[in-house]
């Protein structure tokens, strides 16, 4: 799968997605202060699913009607609970992250959200 991590994703992250043979980008390797609409439009021209821990693009999403490729909010959490949020949300999700939906990690519970998608 091809993700785009927002700056607010650690490094942790980018390494495990990497090692599970996930295509990554980063925000922060072309401009970390990159404003989320833009970021929005990038991960969809690459069809990428944005990881952060922001709740900003969901709102966007809800509120612009805007298009997206799917996006995995991770409750901000301890890296290492973050990262079994991680893990979690591909082993559970991943087909509902490739069909473009929102998928939001928290530490009670998977919620699934499937807005207008491009």
């Amino acid at each position: 799968m091809k993700f785009l991590l927002d700056v607010n994703a650690s490094a942790a992250v980018q390494r495990w997605l990497e090692n599970h043979g996930h295509d990554v980008v980063l925000v922060a390797s072309k401009d970390a202060r990159m404003n989320d609409s833009t970021i929005l439009d990038w991960a969809g021209s690459e069809g990428r699913v944005i990881v952060t821990t922001d709740k900003d693009f969901e709102e966007m999403i809800w509120r612009e009607r805007r298009r997206h490729k799917g996006i995995l909010r991770l409750e901000n959490v301890p890296r290492s609970q973050r990262l079994r949020l991680l893990q979690d949300a591909i082993e559970s999700h991943s087909t509902d992250l490739e069909s473009g939906s929102i998928v939001i990690a928290l530490r009670k519970g998977f919620r699934i959200r499937t807005p207008l998608i491009s």
